[in-house]
């Protein structure tokens, strides 16, 4: 599919674009979202404790839950996203797993932002709400590379996707996403823009 009609699919399959997002959170996404803190504890513990501790510091303050600066106001553009996977499943997840960057754009639309993973095989999609001067939240669905249609925000709990937004350098964000679906404790996408 392309990026462009994901886009449009987005507005209505995800988040409404006229919402505010605690009105749209799932409790699950909600409860998540409160406890984004302790799951980047746990994450980094669970990397510390696997005697990986130095790929968390090679990175800092990425994984460092009071990184965040003011104006956490995301600008639009495309960007470089990179995630990484922090103190995998018992059952034979890794400690940590960084993949290499990914393409995703922010698009302001009236005043909110609108999110897009435009590469990889695992890709989200929906809205970034500003919830203070240091956080915003982002709500969107999950969709797979060969998939053409959005599972709507809200009918899938392996599929929503629930993060922190928060600016931790100049020109550089972060999304964290505590106790998804699968793989980890938490993940964190690092964001940068594409020069």
């Amino acid at each position: 599919m392309m990026a462009g009609v994901l886009i449009l699919a987005a507005a209505a399959a995800g988040p409404q674009a006229d919402s505010n997002w605690p009105e749209q959170a799932t409790a699950a996404d909600a409860g998540r979202l409160d406890r984004w803190e302790e799951a980047l504890e746990i994450g980094r513990a669970g990397v510390e404790g696997a005697g990986e501790g130095a790929a968390l510091a090679a990175r800092s303050p990425l994984f460092e839950t009071g990184a965040a600066l003011s104006n956490s106001d995301i600008p639009q553009g495309l960007y470089h996203c990179s995630i990484t996977k922090l103190d995998g499943d018992p059952d034979g997840g890794l400690p940590y797993i960084a993949y290499s960057p990914f393409k995703c754009r922010v698009v302001d639309q009236n005043g909110r932002k609108h999110f897009t993973k435009l590469t990889g095989s695992q890709r989200t999609i929906g809205w970034i709400d500003k919830t203070g001067q240091d956080q915003s939240v982002y709500l969107g669905t999950l969709i797979y590379h060969y998939e053409d249609a959005l599972v709507p925000y809200g009918q899938s709990v392996k599929r929503d996707q629930a993060a922190v937004v928060q600016r931790i350098g100049i020109n550089r964000w972060r999304m964290i996403f505590p106790f998804p679906a699968y793989e980890s404790k938490v993940d964190v996408m690092e964001l940068t823009p594409v020069k």
